[in-house]
């Protein structure tokens, strides 16, 4: 893949990015990050994006390396330099290069653009998903940690399913990636609860309630079968 990413203060090429083995990341899944899209070489909702992380960097206790206005210089460098136009752009904070594989250190700062995968509309007509018992540990913050879903994927593949719809003790809460709605009675309702705080989902919310009657509650997982 021909782009330009930031590691630890260097620009370097995305195929040559390295670090060292005893990431605390790597070897213990101590990292967050975040992620958000470049629409047309523009950010939508920016600082709502770096809000999230520096939120879930003190949560998890690492200090991100860079004050705000000079990580917005970094990620604008990239798109600069990589010229997308429409990109996606993912922060990663990790636990740092642990002398006992176990305790955090310094962490380390990787910023990458890369292509889309897929395109904003490829979904219009619809998905499949699968349900999985399971509740995030501290859903408000965006960790590294993707084992129940990834270790689903053969499972998704052959249900021609893209996502995992997570629901515990009767309660749905949101997928692996995104959070989750549903119209029910010409009301869109969300979980008010135990999920992560999307920036999305801020934004539906904001423009649904001008629209529609919106409902932030528990969602139980029986009303999937008579939903509109």
């Amino acid at each position: 893949m021909n782009s330009l990413c930031y590691l630890n203060d260097n620009f370097i090429d995305y195929n040559l990015a390295q670090f060292h083995i005893s990431d605390l990341g790597l070897q213990r899944g101590y990292s967050i990050f975040d992620y958000f899209l470049e629409m047309e070489n523009r950010i939508p909702f920016l600082d709502d994006y770096l809000d999230r992380f520096y939120t879930s960097a003190k949560l998890l206790n690492l200090e991100v390396p860079l004050a705000r206005d000079l990580l917005k210089e970094k990620i604008a460098y990239l798109l600069q330099q990589n010229k997308l136009g429409t990109s996606g752009i993912k922060l990663l904070l990790t636990g740092g290069y642990s002398e006992d594989l176990y305790s955090p250190a310094i962490p380390n700062l990787i910023i990458l653009n890369l292509p889309l995968f897929h395109q904003p509309g490829d979904f219009g007509e619809g998905v499949n998903l699968i349900l999985l018992d399971y509740h995030r540990h501290l859903p408000e913050m965006k960790t590294t940690f993707y084992l129940p879903s990834i270790a689903l994927l053969p499972k998704l593949r052959k249900a021609g399913a893209i996502e995992v719809l997570y629901h515990h003790n009767g309660l749905i809460s949101e997928t692996t990636r995104a959070n989750f709605f549903l119209v029910r009675n010409g009301t869109l309702v969300t979980p008010a609860s135990g999920v992560l705080r999307g920036i999305t989902r801020k934004y539906v919310l904001n423009v649904a309630k001008k629209i529609m009657p919106v409902e932030e509650r528990p969602l139980r997982l029986e009303e999937l079968q008579d939903c509109d």
